[in-house]
């Protein structure tokens, strides 16, 4: 006869659903604003130098920072983060001028709210040589847990359950007699918890991540749904993001403004051929959307549509003049 496990025993076994998730603290030591996103998923609303992320689920989550100043170029980046902790990571500039992140810390979940409060002020030049360059957790461990129960029933006057529960290597016994007068049997009940221990390794997300061979392995390059063609760059912006560019470049009030900004936009952006259209629409004259297309080239994804942009050109020549640029390259 097998019977459910004691409720006691969910008391001792609920800190493992607590491993399930991590959660993840970002600041810029700058001040600088910015937006979090966490495996597509924007984590806040509007920007800000302090962003808090909980509840996530993946140990190799990829992490985009888009900052609110559209001439800083945004970081993504793949992290390495066992489940069942909070993590501080710092969102710095190295020595070639690039934002980076640097793993700072690492405390128990929950613990979030009273985490690091960033001055929005710039800190001193100084403090970012003082930053590590990444953070090892040898005692990070993961727990898996097999629970196995047998109960054999003699004749008697009342229910002995007999219950061990195993955690981390603490091991507890629990006797409990029950008089069951319409039962009148004695059932002995055996629980025995198997704990197998993992180590695991955090790492700078600027340093290659060890990895098992088991764990599956972000794609290097985005996968276009339908496109078989050349690929020029490996990520294109998201559409929110794209969207966010385009109004910078819109809102500029002289051609020779926007052309400035958007080419400091494609500058450490990937796009698509369509997004690559959609920034010649803001354009007036056909020799600045010529300009466009050709700065953009080696910094668009799809190539092989680069075709598309001919019906955004008026004249013919600008078309064939595209063309001899390209083949050119």
């Amino acid at each position: 006869m097998l019977r459910p496990i004691p409720l006691v025993a969910a008391l001792f076994l609920a800190p493992l659903a607590d491993a399930q998730t991590s959660d993840l603290v970002f600041f810029t030591d700058d001040g600088a604003r910015f937006t979090l996103v966490v495996d597509g998923d924007v984590k806040n609303e509007k920007p800000a130098a302090r962003v808090v992320a909980t509840g996530i689920r993946n140990e190799t989550p990829v992490v985009l920072v888009r900052f609110e100043d559209l001439s800083i170029p945004e970081v993504r980046k793949q992290g390495y983060f066992p489940l069942g902790k909070e993590y501080t990571v710092m969102v710095t500039t190295n020595k070639k001028g690039e934002k980076v992140f640097r793993p700072t810390g690492e405390a128990a979940l929950g613990t979030a709210a009273g985490a690091l409060v960033v001055d929005e002020k710039p800190r001193p030049v100084g403090f970012q040589d003082d930053v590590p360059t990444s953070v090892t957790n040898p005692g990070s461990t993961g727990t898996t847990v097999v629970v196995t129960e047998q109960t054999t029933t003699t004749p008697g006057t009342g229910e002995n359950v007999n219950m061990t529960v195993g955690f981390n290597g603490l091991g507890v016994n629990m006797n409990v007699n029950v008089n069951d007068p319409v039962l009148g049997t004695s059932a002995t009940t055996t629980t025995t918890t198997t704990t197998t221990t993992t180590t695991t390794m955090t790492t700078d997300f600027d340093e290659p991540v060890e990895t098992s061979a088991t764990r599956p392995a972000e794609p290097a390059v985005y996968s276009m749904p339908g496109y078989t063609g050349r690929v020029g760059c490996p990520w294109p912006m998201s559409s929110s993001e794209f969207s966010d560019a385009k109004a910078s470049i819109g809102s500029k009030s002289f051609e020779d403004t926007r052309m400035s900004v958007a080419k400091q936009v494609a500058t450490d952006r990937c796009f698509t051929v369509d997004q690559v259209k959609g920034i010649m629409e803001l354009f007036t004259f056909e020799e600045t959307k010529l300009d466009f297309a050709k700065f953009a080239y080696d910094h668009t994804f799809d190539l092989s549509n680069y075709f598309k942009l001919n019906d955004a050109f008026t004249f013919e020549s600008s078309v064939d003049e595209l063309n001899a640029y390209i083949r050119g390259r």
